[in-house]
């Protein structure tokens, strides 16, 4: 198997900073808002996940790649054939980088597209590749609504190795991206731009994420049950993005932002669309403290999506007694397991284990959380 092989460095940059991408200019603002790369420690998790399922030297797989930070970078020293596109890149790279060598790859000539990144990324990628070769996610961006992802790097690795050895599935997926700047106005508008062929093996490819709006009973029944039974006035309540957890915002009597990540105390605001030290800051403050998710329906992840203000530094501070975990019942039935993905697999594993799951006014339901790194477990 012959594999192109893309990066986009800049991908994900928004999501600790509160700014849910990077599109346009809003890389500079996350700059200036103190957001550091993700997308190359992802890429490299990646590689290195591929170079122990491949017996080195490994012979079933090549690398057409991208140059420097874009790809090259990370296939050094892994005992990978390789061959670099010739793209000159600078510092700064863009959409247009990514385009240029993903036609080049394909010009060579590869079986397969993988590349680190997020929607944005993904849209750039099936522009030029349509259906002509599979495309596959590795997930390092903000929202990742397209259907192309794997759960986690080592998941896309997997996904890879088991394509090249016969054991992986073509199927049709579809590229979806949401508007940056509405969703930056705390909107949602989701779009569907393409469909693409990608890789599935098991369960390690995450589904298309659902964006419904509905069963707003449920939620009022979630939020009355939290309001009665659920709150005090002594602890700090992180709510995070989603219609349910605005729903109980609304049943106290609060503001909160649909998409972001907020702070009450009791009836109390302390704090709209926070992130970074913000957040960090206020965390610290309190001895008692729960973290109030919603899982992204038909995907299942529960941290590391949507929410990646909610960086390791902060969930450090969270246990999984800490967390209150809503769903309407339509969202969850759907769901076999909640994921979490929190940028280190070594967190990731103190929210893992069953855990209940508010459904209703005193209904409840339990499922099991697991981290991103061992999705490959349960296939």
């Amino acid at each position: 198997m012959r594999i192109g092989f893309v990066v986009n460095p800049i991908a994900g940059m928004g999501g600790s900073v509160g700014l849910r991408g990077t599109d346009g200019d809003a890389l500079e603002e996350a700059i200036k808002r103190g957001a550091k790369p993700v997308a190359p420690r992802i890429a490299q998790r990646f590689i290195d996940a591929l170079a122990q399922l491949c017996p080195s030297p490994c012979h079933e797989l090549s690398f057409v790649t991208a140059p420097g930070i874009m790809g090259e970078d990370y296939l050094r020293h892994r005992g990978f054939t390789y061959v670099t596109v010739p793209h000159a890149i600078s510092s700064k790279t863009s959409a247009r980088d990514t385009i240029v060598c993903t036609s080049m790859m394909l010009d060579i000539g590869v079986d397969v597209v993988v590349f680190v990144g997020g929607d944005g990324t993904a849209r750039d990628v099936a522009s030029v590749v349509d259906l002509r070769v599979p495309v596959l996610g590795v997930p390092a961006g903000v929202k990742m609504y397209s259907g192309v992802f794997a759960v986690s790097p080592e998941a896309a690795a997997k996904i890879l190795y088991d394509a090249s050895l016969g054991h992986a599935e073509v199927i049709e997926a579809e590229i979806a991206d949401i508007d940056e700047e509405a969703f930056r106005q705390d909107r949602l508008a989701v779009k569907l731009y393409a469909i693409v062929k990608t890789l599935k093996s098991g369960n390690l490819l995450a589904p298309q994420k659902d964006v419904v709006l509905g069963d707003e009973e449920a939620k009022k029944a979630i939020a009355k049950y939290f309001t009665e039974e659920l709150i005090d006035n002594e602890t700090l309540y992180i709510l995070g993005p989603g219609s349910t957890v605005k729903a109980i915002a609304d049943a106290i009597g609060v503001p909160k932002t649909l998409l972001g990540v907020d702070a009450i105390v009791g009836r109390k605001v302390l704090g709209l669309d926070l992130w970074g030290s913000q957040l960090l800051d206020l965390v610290k403050r309190f001895n008692k403290r729960k973290l109030v998710l919603t899982p992204i329906g038909g995907q299942g992840f529960l941290i590391g999506r949507g929410n990646k203000q909610l960086t390791p530094e902060i969930l450090k501070y969270f246990t999984k007694g800490d967390l209150i975990v809503v769903a309407t019942p339509s969202k969850i039935s759907k769901l076999q397991y909640l994921i979490v993905d929190t940028g280190d697999p070594e967190l990731d594993k103190r929210f893992a284990g069953y855990h209940r799951v508010i459904t209703g006014y005193r209904e409840e339901v339990v499922i099991k959380i697991v981290p991103a790194s061992a999705v490959e477990d349960l296939t």
